[in-house]
């Protein structure tokens, strides 16, 4: 069976969720605010709303490195408990752009924003863990599953299960908070659970009778975006250009300098442990391109949840065409 979903208590889990991990506050301004000329133009400063997540990391050094300064833009970053999270926050009007995960970007662009540059896309962060017994998908019909339900998990678990022939009413589905699915697996009153890294991870530390199935890899890519209103994006496009050529010179320094990135990053979020932040920045792909992959995996999940999308109204790739044919995939 599947228990109703309940909008408000998935924003406090996955809220209590990026607490827990981060020690972060709902919401931290890192500033720089000075005015800064490039190419003979004063760039407005940008107020960037994002997740307190290692994931949001191009971001994070994009303001710390300095390469959002290079371009003559001065920015504000304010971190909140997730990427849904900021996006409540930049709804109320008060930031210019929010980066957020693929669900929370195609439910703010049916509300009237729209999409400019990916931020990031993985494929590993996503896993299923479950006792040793449960290999495949057929394994699960009738089990407990903690599964966080109006998530992108729950996508995943769709996907995973269907492959092997097995539909998401014939498991018993349970909505459980990320931490309760790592107690529950290992005191057995759940034989399996749907859930982001570091999670997967933790669980089996806890418990050696369980190991991950898979990742979401084999079924879709997951994505961040970076979001704003058609408003800003008409009377700021020197600023948006300004941003995506910053965060893609911050996403190839990420890949070439990993050990410094970590530090940065965990600092940012005020994470202890370095070899869990690094290892979900090795997992990451910092490519801001617009391609046919990003929108194919975007309409997926979009048909799952029932947010259609019209790409000509809810993305502007007007900035990323300005880096480079390259950027934008017809």
């Amino acid at each position: 069976m599947i228990k109703n979903f309940n909008s408000r208590q998935a924003r406090t889990n996955r809220r209590t969720f990026l607490r827990a991990t981060v020690g972060g506050a709902a919401a931290v301004a890192i500033s720089g605010r000075a005015t800064v000329r490039a190419q003979g133009t004063n760039l407005r400063e940008m107020k960037i709303f994002v997740g307190s997540n290692p994931s949001f990391g191009g971001i994070y050094l994009g303001q710390q490195k300095g390469f959002f300064e290079n371009e003559g833009l001065p920015v504000e970053v304010t971190n909140f408990a997730s990427g849904a999270t900021a996006v409540d926050g930049f709804r109320a009007g008060r930031g210019d752009v929010v980066g957020a995960g693929d669900l929370p970007s195609l439910r703010l662009w049916q509300q009237g924003g729209i999409g400019f540059c990916p931020l990031a896309s993985y494929g590993d962060l996503s896993v299923i863990v479950a006792k040793n017994s449960i290999t495949k998908p057929a394994d699960f019909r009738q089990k407990k599953v903690g599964i966080l339900l109006g998530a992108t998990v729950e996508y995943f678990a769709k996907l995973y299960l269907a492959s092997g022939g097995v539909d998401l009413k014939d498991v018993d589905v349970v909505n459980l908070r990320p931490m309760e699915m790592v107690t529950g697996l290992v005191r057995g009153d759940i034989d399996a659970f749907v859930i982001f890294q570091p999670f997967g991870w933790m669980a089996l530390k806890a418990d050696p009778n369980a190991h991950i199935v898979t990742t979401a890899a084999p079924y879709f890519r997951e994505w961040l975006v970076v979001n704003t209103t058609p408003e800003y994006a008409k009377e700021h496009p020197a600023e948006l250009a300004a941003f995506v050529k910053g965060l893609d010179q911050a996403g190839k320094w990420i890949s070439g300098n990993l050990d410094e990135s970590t530090q940065i990053i965990a600092k940012s979020l005020r994470m202890d442990d370095l070899p869990t932040v690094k290892m979900m920045l090795e997992t990451i792909d910092w490519s801001i391109a617009y391609t046919r992959k990003f929108r194919a995996d975007m309409d997926r999940i979009a048909e799952f949840f029932q947010v259609p999308v019209d790409w000509k109204k809810s993305f502007n790739a007007d900035p990323l065409a300005r880096l480079g044919p390259s950027y934008v995939e017809s």
